[in-house]
């Protein structure tokens, strides 16, 4: 039996920082929509948002999909921060007997919002907000709350204080 750890919640909440270190300390791979949406966006022969998101799901779905056949520890990494679109994605996988461990990332308004204009400054290929008005607006329209059985990470502390917590959680698993 494997376990499975998952990442969820809006951009910018640090999902990508304590997954990694994740994967670092229990040396496992992370499943990265965002990795997948990086390449799709530098080939350019795919103009469409919905229609890239759309292919990198897929994708990462498949490539998931396998690894919870083989009873692998893996770590998802996903935004999903629209409840809709969580349900939707992870209803599609069978995790089997594996073992889950679901995160949802969050943080106060304010280092939030600070934290999108620290990304405006210097985009990654995947980013794709052009303002703090159009984060707030793309946000405004989502159910983007939390699962009942996904453990909330507060992560307007210091890394070191969030990663902390996620391994005591961790810990309560075994």
């Amino acid at each position: 039996m494997g376990t499975i750890y998952i990442f969820r919640g809006k951009a910018a909440t640090g999902k990508t920082t304590l997954a990694n270190m994740l994967g670092e300390k229990l040396s496992i791979p992370i499943f990265c929509k965002d990795d997948i949406l990086d390449v799709l966006k530098s080939s350019r022969n795919i103009d469409e948002s919905s229609i890239r998101n759309a292919i990198c799901y897929d994708i990462l779905l498949k490539i998931i999909q396998r690894s919870i056949n083989l009873n692998a520890d893996i770590i998802i990494d996903t935004a999903l921060g629209n409840r809709k679109s969580a349900k939707y994605f992870f209803d599609r996988l069978d995790f089997k007997d594996n073992k889950t461990i679901k995160f949802y990332l969050d943080c106060d308004i304010d280092v939030w919002k600070r934290r999108h204009e620290e990304r405006l400054k210097n985009p990654l290929p995947h980013q794709s907000f052009k303002s703090i008005e159009h984060v707030m607006e793309y946000y405004e329209k989502m159910d983007v709350n939390p699962f009942e059985d996904e453990h909330i990470i507060n992560t307007s502390k210091s890394v070191e204080e969030s990663f902390n917590e996620i391994n005591k959680i961790i810990n309560t698993y075994k």
